[in-house]
Formats: C-alpha cells, sequence, structure tokens
C-alpha cells in the first residue's frame, strides 16, 4: 500500500504543478495556444523592396474615368514589389478631400488589371525595384547575376524601355528618390563595387565620380562598397555604401570608423539615417558628417541591439477626417535584425524606436521597442513572437493610406517570400500574405 502511495504521489503533484502551470502561470501555454497556423504566401522566394508609384490609369469608375477611346484617365497610386516577377497592389475605390485628391484607397489587391504592360522580354528573374517621379525600374538577372538588365516603365506607358550599361561587370543593386529623378545604381566588377547613374530624360547608365577613400586603416580605396540605400534632400543626393555615406557632388562624409552601412532613411522631419550592420547603430547623416545618435539618458547610443538586415520603415497610428486631415498618434522607425548570422535564430524580426509624433524626429528619450512591447503588432506581441520574429527581413513597408485605408505594414522575407499584419479569422496576425 505505501509502494502505491509512493509511485501516486509524484504523478499527484506533477498533475497539480501543470494544472496551476495551465491557469497561467506559465506564459508558454498561452504563447503555444495563441499560436497562429502558417499560410502559403502568394508571393514567393525573397521579394524585394517596396515602393509606392503613381500610375496614370484609364477606366477607373471611382475617379470618373470613362471607358471611350478618349476619355481622360486619372492618377492613382500603386505599390510595387517583385519576386522573380513583378506584382503590383492598387485599390479598387478611392475616397477623395473637397479638392479632389486621394486621401485613401478602398478594397486594395493584388495585380488589379489597371493597364500595366506585361515585363519586357528579357530572361531571368526581377530582383530589385526602384522609383523616380516620373518612372518604375525593375532590374533582372539570368542565372547566377553575371547577365543583368535594367527597364523602366513610364506612368501610364505601353510598353518598358531598355537601360543601356557599357560598364564591366554586373547591376546589383538600384535606389532612387521617389520625389526626385535620379536613380542610382551599384555595379561589381571582379569583387570591386562602382556606382552608376542615371538621369529621367537619359537612356544610358554613366559612371558616378567617386574619389578614392581613405579608410580608418589609412589604405586608400576606389571600392565603394556595394550600393545599400540612397535619399535625397535640399536639393542633394546621398549614398550608403558598405564602405560609407557619399554625398554626390561634394564626397565622402566623414566617419571615424570604417562601417558597413546596410539601409538609409529620411525621416518626416528631413533628417537621414543610416544604420550599420554590427550592433545596428543609428547614424544621422549631416553634410560633412556621421554621427552616431545618443540617448537622452546619456553614456549610450540608438542601436538595435543585433546585427541589421538593412530593413528600414516609417510606421504610424493615424486617423483622418472628412476633409483629409491627418491625425498622427505615433510613429516608429523601424528596422530589421538578424540574431545570427551563422546559425539558425528564432531573435530575428524587427525592432521599433519612437518618433515625435508630430514631427517626425528621433525621440531619443524612450528606449528601443522590443519583442514585448511592439506597438505595431497591436497587442499580439505573443503571436509576433511565434510568427514573423522567427525570420530574418529583408524589407519592411507600411502601405499609405492613400493606396489601402488599413495601412498594412508589410515585411519581405530572406526566403519565406512576403508578409503582412493583418486581421485574418477575426484575429491580427503577421502571416504570410496571400
Amino acid at each position: 500500500m505505501k509502494r502505491n502511495i509512493r509511485i501516486f504521489a509524484p504523478v499527484f503533484f506533477a498533475a497539480v504543478i501543470l494544472a496551476a502551470t495551465s491557469c497561467g502561470r506559465d506564459p508558454i501555454f498561452h504563447i503555444i495556444a495563441t499560436e497562429t497556423p502558417p499560410v502559403s504566401p502568394l508571393i514567393r522566394g525573397g521579394p524585394t523592396k517596396m515602393v509606392v508609384f503613381n500610375w496614370e490609369f484609364c477606366g477607373c469608375v471611382d475617379c470618373e474615368c470613362g471607358v471611350e477611346k478618349d476619355a481622360p484617365c486619372c492618377v492613382i497610386p500603386v505599390l510595387f514589389v517583385a519576386s522573380g516577377g513583378l506584382f503590383w497592389y492598387s485599390a479598387t475605390e478611392h475616397s477623395r478631400d473637397n479638392e479632389g485628391n486621394i486621401i485613401s484607397g478602398i478594397n486594395a489587391r493584388w495585380r488589379r488589371d489597371i493597364g500595366i504592360p506585361d515585363r519586357p522580354r528579357a530572361r531571368g528573374r526581377i530582383i530589385d525595384i526602384a522609383t523616380t517621379r516620373n518612372h518604375l525600374y525593375i532590374l533582372s538577372m539570368e542565372g547566377t547575376g553575371v547577365n543583368t538588365t535594367l527597364h523602366r516603365l513610364k506612368s501610364g506607358g505601353e510598353s518598358w524601355e531598355s537601360i543601356g550599361f557599357s560598364g564591366s561587370g554586373s547591376i546589383q543593386t538600384i535606389f532612387a528618390d521617389p520625389e526626385g529623378e535620379r536613380l542610382f545604381a551599384g555595379v561589381q566588377s571582379r569583387g570591386v563595387n562602382f556606382i552608376w547613374y542615371l538621369a529621367d530624360e537619359h537612356y544610358d547608365l554613366r559612371q558616378l565620380p567617386t574619389e578614392s577613400r581613405i579608410l580608418p586603416n589609412e589604405q586608400p580605396t576606389d571600392n565603394t562598397g556595394l550600393l545599400s540605400g540612397a535619399a535625397f534632400r535640399d536639393g542633394s543626393y546621398f549614398l550608403a555604401t558598405r564602405n560609407g555615406v557619399f554625398k554626390v557632388g561634394t564626397g565622402w562624409i566623414t566617419d571615424d570608423m570604417a562601417r558597413t552601412f546596410m539601409g538609409m532613411i529620411r525621416l518626416p522631419d528631413d533628417t537621414i539615417i543610416v544604420i550599420a550592420r554590427i550592433g545596428g547603430f543609428l547614424y544621422e547623416v549631416n553634410d560633412t558628417s556621421l554621427n552616431r545618435i545618443p540617448t537622452d539618458t546619456g553614456g549610450s547610443y540608438m542601436r538595435t541591439g543585433r546585427d541589421a538586415t538593412g530593413a528600414l520603415a516609417l510606421w504610424e497610428l493615424s486617423s483622418i477626417d472628412n476633409d483629409g486631415n491627418v491625425f498622427v498618434e505615433e510613429r516608429m522607425l523601424i528596422a530589421g535584425v538578424q540574431g545570427s548570422r551563422h546559425t539558425t535564430s528564432f531573435n530575428n524580426g524587427y525592432v521599433e524606436f519612437s518618433l515625435n509624433a508630430a514631427t517626425g524626429a528621433i525621440d531619443a528619450s524612450q528606449p528601443r521597442r522590443e519583442t514585448n512591447n511592439l506597438r505595431s503588432v497591436r497587442g499580439e506581441n505573443n503571436q509576433y513572437r511565434t510568427s514573423l520574429a522567427r525570420l530574418p527581413i529583408n524589407h519592411l513597408f507600411q502601405a499609405p493610406r492613400k493606396v489601402d485605408i488599413d495601412m498594412t505594414f508589410f515585411a519581405s522575407t530572406q526566403t519565406s517570400g512576403l508578409w503582412s499584419f493583418r486581421e485574418r479569422d477575426r484575429t491580427p496576425q503577421w502571416n504570410a500574405e496571400n
């Protein structure tokens, strides 16, 4: 009899402990219970960055375009992304202010027929996209990357234009500022990187003059490093590369150390930010210097705390009245992170930095937001932890209200396709966009 009691007692107490923890004392059970099943992505692989381009569309009902041959047309904002092929996301209806300007897109969906012509007859897959004020650009790659081709499409155009490239090597990346009129291309030849550029009125890329740079180890180099970002401010272009930051027309911007810069973004207050790979330190780009951004607490700097993937995006929580006036409640600068470069890690996803809601400037008084207190997941932190937080992210983008009234937040993962944060089965969640 005593033997039976000895055997039963541990089992009994284990059952009591399990019952207690399952009642909410251990959050792991709640995390497992709230985990959402993954869905197959509509856009697979490792999608490109996302851009918005104003497309001239004839025949849309909501903006009173007619269907006759000579009927007037209207311009609608469209979100583009590529992964092998080209995908676009646009609304079927639009709400407008009293002056007729689009203020929100309603019922946005993928690949709506808005007259975009088939991609050019170039072999290979689309590996990058960019947009200037007047053109949408796509970069295609054949095979292992030796052969690349660049094409562009004018808003409302019927065919893609081929862009000439007379240099050696291949184009690896393209960047442009949507408010500007120049495209910049990162070209690699025999392991050395160069920057080429294209003005909207030209049909051939031209090499950008970049003088030799003296790195902190006092070794001069003509290798710019791979082009990783571009921004336009006060009539000047700023370029981020893996070897430093370059201001077009002026030269290299001083840095006290050799840094690998993974991405660049311009904030709403016109501050330009670059992010370093190791540690994810944020730097403010001035005309002649780069400065790490300190926290208000002193003795520390604003950083992701993990390696930065280069994904940078602006996110906001806002509302709009009937006259088109926007009221911003919160703003964030969001940066993709990677827990490990060598092993599988579930410590990926992104982190957030607070911005001033009114001005969009960095709020150095607030610590970075991690998995447990991200604002962009609207309280669904556990769901995020078991889904997108597991994946390295190459690009992030929040659709503007004029494209999608819900301002859907998108993420291009490295290998698992395009994801989005939206309501599915009555639950807000990160999952593959489908």
